[in-house]
């Protein structure tokens, strides 16, 4: 049986509770949060306690792992804390500002051999998961230009109330603002599904339509190079007119194209191949439910964590350089050998 302690008591914590209800081998002991009403009500609906304390929550004995889910500049040094005391992590996303960073907790995680997983459920949607045995099958051939789109329409009080702006609007708390939110799903999407590595990336960001006092970027353009030769192109846009189910994927190969619609929509997979285009449809499963299961499988079996810190560090590449490239206006490379894709 795992016992899990939760960390921070937000919307995604909410999701944790709610996929993992029922769960086998799942028992979520104590939740924590700045917010004692939060932490009380998320407490009630998964049957848990209201730890003291972080201190106290790392101290009980019936908690060995922990699920941090914080502003993205607090997570390291939680994360950081709990792999010292001994538990396991389940991280939301991004892990860490930096790969370097990312990477530097991964090291920490395998030298105390407990799990150190990353919260990218996209890797358990039903699009994704059929797409990645569609292009190892080698179905489209060799990958050769990838275009994905961040495309969404956020409601204006995502950022907080006029005046009491949240941390997503902060530059230091979030790191980055559609980028770092939202297309590091995508950008580890992409290299889950094609096996590839960012090897380059150089780009523009900007904040247009975000209200006053938001200091992270809305909108976003890049060109990303692949450990193969080919290339990629992002466009994120945090406020687009109208935007409903807009975060797509299209991968050309050699031998044809696969079109990935958004995962959370309804909307077949679309293949090119063979002089024709086929609609595939695809289950949607709970993907929030399937990757919090392979953690807890890779926790009990001792076997590979669904998603990682190397993977975490892989779309953080992307992300730093890219906010790097915007500050520069120079191409950045990728200056260390690629790490492996996780399962």
């Amino acid at each position: 049986m795992i016992g899990l302690g939760m960390v921070g008591c937000g919307w995604a914590a909410g999701e944790i509770v709610r996929a993992g209800a029922g769960l086998p081998g799942l028992e979520i002991v104590s939740v924590i949060d700045t917010d004692r009403g939060r932490a009380e009500a998320l407490a009630t609906k998964a049957g848990a306690t209201v730890a003291a304390d972080v201190d106290a929550l790392l101290r009980d004995p019936k908690i060995n792992a922990i699920y941090a889910g914080l502003p993205h500049a607090l997570l390291p040094d939680m994360v950081q804390r709990a792999l010292e005391a001994g538990r396991h992590v389940l991280s939301e996303k991004p892990l860490a500002l930096t790969p370097q960073d990312a990477t530097r907790l991964g090291a920490l995680a395998e030298a105390r051999h407990l799990k150190l997983a990353v919260f990218f459920e996209l890797r358990r949607a039903g699009t994704v998961e059929t797409a990645r045995r569609i292009v190892r099958e080698g179905r489209i051939g060799e990958v050769r230009v990838v275009r994905f789109r961040t495309i969404i329409d956020k409601r204006r009080d995502y950022w907080g109330a006029p005046g009491h702006l949240n941390w997503r609007a902060s530059k230091a708390m979030a790191g980055g603002g559609v980028v770092m939110m939202n297309s590091i799903h995508q950008l580890d999407t992409v290299r889950y599904i094609t096996g590839l590595d960012y090897v380059s990336v150089s780009g523009n960001i900007a904040t247009f339509a975000a209200p006053a006092g938001v200091d992270v970027e809305d909108a976003a353009s890049a060109t990303i190079g692949l450990s193969n030769g080919g290339m990629a192109n992002l466009v994120a846009g945090a406020h687009s007119p109208g935007a409903q189910r807009a975060e797509t994927i299209e991968i050309d190969g050699t031998l044809g194209r696969l079109d990935l619609p958004d995962p959370f929509g309804d909307q077949p997979l679309r293949l090119f191949a063979d002089g024709r285009w086929t609609d595939i449809p695809v289950e949607r499963p709970d993907s929030h439910r399937l990757m919090l299961q392979s953690f807890v499988e890779a926790v009990v079996t001792d076997g590979p964590v669904p998603a990682g810190a190397a993977d975490a560090a892989a779309a953080l590449f992307v992300v730093d350089g890219l906010y790097r490239s915007a500050a520069t206006g120079r191409l950045v490379q990728s200056g260390t050998s690629a790490a492996k894709v996780s399962r």
